[in-house]
């Protein structure tokens, strides 16, 4: 091969802008508006319906299991917004804005990983201590195995 350049990348920094919810986000696949950028102009994401990231709940479920997947699925949203932000923090690590809104995310993921565990079963380790008999007995096995379906 010649010793010709076939392309120079040029890659912006990317900008701090404006941000989906936490439930938008997940079904957007990115936090900021600004890197939403469907393959086809007329796409649309935001319409979709995402089976992660739904509130319709399980048609026949019974009413604690509604519970558990409202309660997964907002875990899953900030969880997916803390991972998003992680990444924009990995260059942009001094921005307060994003810094304030990690923290505050991360307070409010833990506390509804805490309110699972307390209400059903713990999906960490960390979680253990939060639920009914963590003091007593390790509980970290009374949830599902993730291979028998759902999160219930």
């Amino acid at each position: 091969m010649s010793e010709n350049h076939l392309a120079i990348a040029n890659v912006p920094i990317q900008q701090w802008g404006e941000l989906y919810t936490p439930e938008e986000a997940l079904n957007a696949g990115t936090v900021f508006q600004d890197l939403n950028m469907p393959f086809f102009a007329t796409e649309s994401v935001m319409g979709t319906t995402n089976p992660i990231a739904n509130d319709t709940g399980s048609l026949g479920a019974s009413r604690e299991q509604q519970d558990r997947e409202q309660l997964m699925t907002k875990i899953n949203q900030i969880s997916f917004f803390l991972d998003d932000l992680t990444l924009y923090l990995d260059t942009h690590e001094k921005d307060a804005k994003a810094l304030k809104l990690y923290h505050e995310k991360s307070q409010e993921c833990a506390e509804l990983k805490k309110q699972f565990a307390q209400k059903f079963y713990p999906l960490t380790k960390l979680c253990v201590l939060h639920c009914e008999k963590g003091e007593t007995g390790f509980c970290l096995q009374d949830g599902p195995m993730p291979w028998e379906g759902a999160c219930v």
